[in-house]
């Protein structure tokens, strides 16, 4: 997941894009089924992600400053 989200960043980049965000989950437990499919937030964090906000409380919003890193 990780690795994805560095190509999508490099992608955003490459095109212009000075933000990406993403929406990912903090599971409370394992996640099961489709749960984690907008992606889990230790993966944004190791891809460079911050968090900037978060509501609910298991939802962050995550942010990637292109022009930054």
């Amino acid at each position: 997941m990780t690795e994805l989200l560095r190509a999508a960043v490099a992608y955003a980049k490459e095109h212009g894009a000075s933000i990406v965000e993403g929406y990912p989950v903090e599971p409370a437990e394992r996640l099961s089924g489709y749960a984690g499919y907008k992606g889990v937030v230790s993966a944004f964090r190791k891809a460079g992600f911050i968090e900037v906000l978060r509501r609910p409380e298991r939802q962050p919003i995550m942010r990637y400053l292109v022009g930054e890193r």
